[in-house]
């Protein structure tokens, strides 16, 4: 199962390599990245934001999510399950433009989709202040778990639980 099959009625995820530079800088405004973990920030130049995507790339499957018009408007990042692990953790973003147009949701239910006849439990951490996220997830069945002492919120989705 490849996350480059995720497809949706107005998403589909593509090579990270189509992303222009100006999809890079959209994709990694200030506002889009305050809520992710430290190295997402203050990434000034696109050869900075290239090499991000170069390193994460190295431990995750990373996915353009590109509208049906071909537009890029987030990145979707799943961690490669280890050995005997069912565990895979879940990180996504949206360009400023799509918030608020229901495509988070949308690519939830294609990524549960996608894996729901794996063995597959998806982790996604929002830290506390991002109540829009932890919507989201709740939302598509996502359950909420332990918080973290640097205020992060683990929401976790068990495929074989639905």
């Amino acid at each position: 199962m490849a996350l480059l099959d995720l497809q949706s009625e107005r998403l589909r995820a593509v090579p990270v390599a189509r992303l222009s530079p100006q999809d890079r800088e959209a994709l990694f405004e200030p506002e889009v990245v305050a809520y992710l973990p430290e190295g997402f920030q203050g990434l000034e130049t696109d050869a900075a934001r290239c090499a991000l995507l170069d390193e994460v790339q190295q431990e995750a499957e990373v996915v353009v999510l590109e509208t049906r018009g071909g537009d890029a408007i987030g990145l979707l990042i799943l961690s490669h399950g280890a050995a005997g692990d069912r565990l895979r953790h879940l990180g996504y973003l949206f360009v400023r433009a799509a918030w608020g147009q229901g495509y988070a949701s949308e690519m939830l239910r294609a990524l549960q989709d996608l894996y729901g006849s794996q063995p597959v439990v998806l982790s996604g951490g929002v830290m506390a202040d991002n109540a829009a996220s932890a919507r989201v997830l709740q939302k598509c069945g996502f359950v909420p778990g332990e918080a973290s002492e640097a205020g992060e919120l683990t929401y976790i989705w068990d495929a074989q639980r639905g």
